[in-house]
């Protein structure tokens, strides 16, 4: 290809879009739990916040994002795509509406087309995890659970819990990581939550505005704080719809014909 690409579109092939609508019975929200600690458990308290994230089977979104570091402020517009377990596309377009570039995530393959640059980039996951893309201060660990409003929680030893402020509260460590979590009890969602390393706090993420798609709640509004680098994100979904099936087509990146290609994998 001598390093260019021909008026190339990449399909994202055999993906499963034509899953079983078992979300007709999966995606119904648990029971409203009570608001009792002494009648509910933090682990029925976390196991509630597990079992809605793994009711998402497909997810659409449009969304504006700003970004407030050191390095760069702005605002961004973007499109994202979502099949559990399978793929996630990321589409930015920045300010006036230029396009700024096309993420995909596959499950071992990593696409990123920076139109800004017109640079094309093809790897593995494992290649590009511990990076940041479209000046997001965001590794590709966080960026995806970010847009799917959702948190990733290892195994803890729980310090305190009780009620606070209408909402389930939890104390809990993780050998050096502290963890504080207030989850709704109304939507079986976490509402917030502060992550600590020793005396420092290393993140804050807050979920808000919570809205019905198909059975199943989501926050319109996202918000994710690291302090020490000075490190903001801000999202707010204009348009969202969960477990709806979504057109193959939208998984096709179109590249430049004079976009550098440049390959990375791992020997």
């Amino acid at each position: 290809m001598k390093g260019l690409l021909t008026k190339l579109k990449i399909h994202v092939k055999n993906y499963n879009f034509l899953f079983v609508l078992l979300f007709f019975i999966s995606a119904c929200t648990g029971p409203k739990l009570v608001l009792d600690t002494n009648k509910v458990s933090f682990n029925e308290v976390l196991d509630q916040v597990q079992r809605q994230n793994n009711k998402i089977e497909t997810f659409t979104g449009q969304c504006r994002i700003s970004v407030d570091s050191e390095e760069f402020s702005g605002h961004f517009f973007a499109d994202i795509y979502y099949v559990k377990n399978d793929s996630l596309l990321l589409s930015v377009t920045g300010p006036f509406g230029i396009k700024a570039g096309t993420l995909f995530l596959g499950k071992e393959r990593f696409i990123f087309y920076n139109q800004m640059t017109n640079k094309f980039y093809n790897g593995t996951i494992q290649d590009f995890e511990d990076k940041n893309f479209f000046q997001f201060p965001l590794q590709l660990r966080d960026l995806v659970n970010i847009f799917l409003g959702r948190d990733d929680l290892p195994s803890m030893k729980i310090k305190n819990y009780t009620i606070d402020d209408g909402t389930f509260y939890i104390q809990a460590q993780n050998g050096n990581d502290g963890y504080q979590i207030w989850v709704d009890n109304n939507t079986g969602h976490i509402q917030k939550i502060t992550g600590t390393t020793g005396d420092r706090v290393s993140f804050t993420r807050e979920y808000g505005f919570f809205i019905k798609s198909n059975g199943l709640y989501f926050p319109k509004q996202i918000q994710m704080i690291k302090p020490e680098e000075k490190q903001g994100v801000s999202i707010f979904y204009e348009n969202l719809s969960i477990n709806d099936e979504i057109d193959r087509g939208k998984f096709i990146i179109q590249i430049s014909d004079r976009a550098e290609q440049i390959n990375y994998f791992r020997e």
